[in-house]
């Protein structure tokens, strides 16, 4: 039989080698906290036009004081083709009123258009301040049940009545938004989803407010069809405020390169929920580390003594805390180097890294577990090498079907997943080797009482100070005569 404890200190010195690094960045470098732990602002964009540059998006952004920005396409898988999406624009911003006016021509049956697939009959449309900032535009992004044609829209939207005052802002300022605004609730929003069909959601930054003035409006220009791409942008900048006077000016420098752009949908995370994020994960890591123990201590109840049985989970928590620590301190290394994120989706990696190494470690265990019953004759050592040989085969085997897996997500997949699934990469491959090679040796050392052995195994010989002759004694003077 092949014996690996022998090993033990081999394996134990690996994973130092791995940790120490990691554990040296997280206290000179730490980690590179995305807006999830931090604050700041995720916006998915979606463009009528193709042939989008995500470096040019991030770079306006970055132009109008936008901070630590990182944009990541993600095409959408949904069923709708580009033609039956209409972008309308119009001379001049329209409000609410006006905007159920164009829906309700659309709708009309003599103008024989198809139905409008957007859920409740809402629409988004955005307001630009143009270059002068004298006055600003408007459009609508419609989604039609089968394709359709400019000139079918147009002919449909002919001699508009004056629209009403467009929304304004909570606060006072100018008759901007960032957020489409709903024709029955003034809190509600109309998005279009990345499977392109257009949803409500809630969105309390912006309350319409209306007047009795009336400005003239007709439609500039219809374009049909629309870019089957979600850009999510994620800047460290909180860009969604209650005056939008800092979005609006992004949205025209995008809306000036590649023509119509609207916010899909918007994410805002403040400082106290930042903080509250962060919290929630470290008591979600502790929490999963002391259930985990808990229950190997009660399932392992026929093992032996309640010690020993604390020694089975006390092991594999410090196995799945070297996981966990390998994955964290590659990503402070790569949040240095890469500017690599810690964001919910890593803290996702990181709980799901958790639970595949203890499942690994269990087999094994359970293993020990059932031969400590079987070999009663046999010291521990062997049970041990017994069973890691016997379950070998079957935990490499688990574990390499999983790593095929997210090999070919980390090469072939979408940049916004990339690091969460190398992140399972490393965790998962980490898991796999500290299952079989270290929490078994833990459970060893510490059942075997050899930590105690642990000074003199450090005094090798090499270190240890070279002998002193003995001094001869001084001749007595009896001697000497």
């Amino acid at each position: 039989m092949y014996n690996l404890t022998r090993y033990r200190y081999w394996f134990f010195a690996l994973s130092l080698v791995v940790i120490v690094p990691g554990l040296l960045a997280l206290i000179f470098w730490h980690l590179n906290l995305g807006i999830d732990f931090t604050q700041g602002t995720t916006i998915d964009l979606r463009f009528q036009a193709g042939n989008i540059s995500p470096t040019t998006i991030a770079t306006i952004f970055e132009k109008n004081h936008a901070q630590d920005v990182s944009v990541y396409p993600v095409t959408s898988s949904g069923g709708d083709k580009a033609n039956q999406y209409a972008y309308i624009e119009f001379n001049h911003a329209i409000g609410t009123k006006e905007e159920q006016t164009v829906l309700s021509r659309l709708q009309d049956p003599k103008y024989k258009l198809p139905g409008i697939k957007t859920p409740g009959g809402k629409s988004v449309y955005t307001l630009y301040l143009d270059g002068s900032g004298s006055h600003t535009t408007a459009f609508m992004v419609v989604l039609f049940t089968s394709p359709v044609t400019a000139q079918q829209v147009e002919a449909a939207l002919q001699n508009l009545p004056p629209t009403d005052a467009p929304p304004t802002d909570t606060n006072g300022g100018s008759a901007t938004s960032v957020t489409p605004t709903a024709t029955t609730a003034p809190t509600a929003t109309a998005t279009a989803k990345a499977t392109g069909t257009a949803t409500a959601t809630s969105t309390p930054t912006t309350t319409p407010s209306t007047t009795a003035q009336t400005f003239p409006v007709a439609v500039s220009q219809v374009k049909i069809g629309e870019n089957d791409t979600t850009y999510q942008v994620n800047t460290q900048t909180d860009l969604i405020t209650n005056d939008s006077s800092k979005i609006n000016p992004i949205l025209s420098d995008l809306r000036a390169k590649y023509g119509f752009v609207y916010i899909q949908d918007h994410t805002s995370v403040g400082p106290s929920v930042a903080t509250e994020t962060t919290r929630n994960a470290i008591i979600a890591v502790a929490a999963a580390s002391l259930a985990i123990l808990i229950y190997i201590t009660i399932a392992f109840y026929r093992v032996g003594t309640l010690a020993l049985r604390v020694r089975f989970g006390a092991s594999a928590i410090i196995a799945l805390l070297h996981d966990a620590f390998v994955v964290l301190g590659l990503w402070a290394i790569f949040g240095e180097l890469f500017n690599f994120k810690v964001d919910t989706l890593f803290l996702t990696a990181i709980l799901t890294v958790i639970g595949f190494s203890v499942h690994d470690t269990i087999v094994v265990f359970d293993r020990i577990r059932e031969n400590l019953a079987r070999r009663t004759s046999e010291s521990f050592q062997t049970v041990v090498d017994t069973s890691l040989i016997q379950t070998l085969s079957r935990s490499l085997n688990t574990s390499l079907t999983v790593l095929l897996v997210l090999t070919a997500e980390a090469l072939f997949g979408g940049a916004s997943i990339q690091e969460f699934v190398l992140a399972l990469l490393i965790g998962i491959a980490s898991g796999t080797y500290s299952s079989i090679f270290n929490a078994s040796m833990i459970l060893y050392v510490w059942q075997t009482k050899e930590y105690r052995k642990w000074p003199a195994w450090f005094r090798h010989p090499y270190f240890r100070s070279k002998p002193q002759l003995p001094t001869q004694a001084r001749p007595t003077a009896k001697a000497r005569v």
